[in-house]
């Protein structure tokens, strides 16, 4: 008898069980119990505040509407809460910041974090510092129309980021270059006639140039022709100077020919290498009789990597 009560109690008590936990996890149909068909429109005068919200199912509905604006209007510690996505976000429209779309507001849209985009990304201008860097330039990505058009400025290149194998060939051309920018070259007036009698360790000056350089080199060429009218066959000796030093591999000697003419020509040359700052390259000579020297000229090029 007593073991009979106790099951009898198990069962009633196992039944409210069961049927508390299906009432729990029963779906009402709220359409039908208002009086409602599937596809019917209830218009709530009022606000409605629930826990969660589900709208639509796998491949069915799913399109809410809201005429109007979203809010969290929870705060954490006095510190307002943003909306969350708590999954990706698809939108098909444009994104902007203010009551009108476009920039002629004064309300941009800010992202306040880094951004990422996997893609390709066209905007219209770019601002700011330290945008572009060797990291951010592909191979061939910077053209001289991009520089002319003001895309990049100098501000905007690290040092070195640009070399040789981001400049395609044909990319910078003749006019892009500022006048002196790779050479600059400077050159005596043509001298028509002068003459000389310094002999031995004597010398006049022949003539000379100032010229102000990187730390770079210069090729010097010198020619000219001269004669010894009173002593045929006479010796003129042609030299070099850098900044009053003997350039001694530019030293030029030769004697007149006896002939009707009486005359030779003289031409010297070398690659000087020089610091940054100015510098002056003479042509010193000197006869064993007295010479005249003719149309001589003195040029010097700067060579710059």
């Amino acid at each position: 008898m007593k073991r009979g009560l106790i099951t009898t109690l198990v069962i009633i008590v196992s039944t409210f069980v069961t049927a508390g936990l299906v009432y729990a996890a029963a779906t009402h149909n709220v359409t039908s119990n208002l009086g409602g068909i599937s596809g019917d429109a209830f218009d709530l005068d009022g606000t409605m505040i629930i826990d969660s919200l589900k709208v639509g199912a796998q491949g069915v509905g799913g399109v809410t509407f809201f005429n109007g604006t979203i809010i969290n209007n929870t705060t954490d510690n006095g510190a307002d809460n943003p909306i969350t996505f708590g999954d990706n976000v698809r939108i098909d429209g444009r994104i902007y910041r203010g009551a009108t779309a476009g920039t002629s507001d004064s309300q941009p849209f800010i992202v306040n974090d880094n951004m990422e985009v996997v893609g390709s990304l066209t905007v219209d201008s770019l601002s700011g510092s330290g945008i572009v860097s060797t990291d951010n330039l592909a191979n061939d990505s910077v053209t001289t129309a991009k520089i002319n058009d003001g895309t990049i400025a100098t501000a905007d290149l690290a040092d070195s980021s640009i070399t040789s194998a981001k400049i395609s060939n044909g990319t910078i051309a003749t006019a892009d270059l500022a006048n002196d920018a790779v050479t600059q070259g400077v050159e005596t007036a043509l001298t028509t006639s002068t003459n000389t009698t310094m002999s031995g360790a004597d010398f006049d000056t022949l003539t000379s140039l100032s010229i102000t350089t990187g730390d770079s080199s210069l090729f010097c060429t010198w020619s000219g022709y001269g004669d010894t009218p009173s002593n045929p066959g006479g010796l003129i000796r042609v030299q070099m100077l850098l900044d009053n030093i003997l350039v001694n591999r530019t030293i030029r000697i030769t004697r007149t020919s006896t002939g009707i003419t009486n005359a030779a020509s003289l031409e010297t040359h070398a690659i000087l290498s020089v610091e940054a700052g100015t510098h002056t390259v003479a042509m010193q000579w000197n006869t064993d009789t007295m010479a005249n020297m003719y149309a001589n000229t003195l040029d010097c090029l700067e060579l710059k990597k």
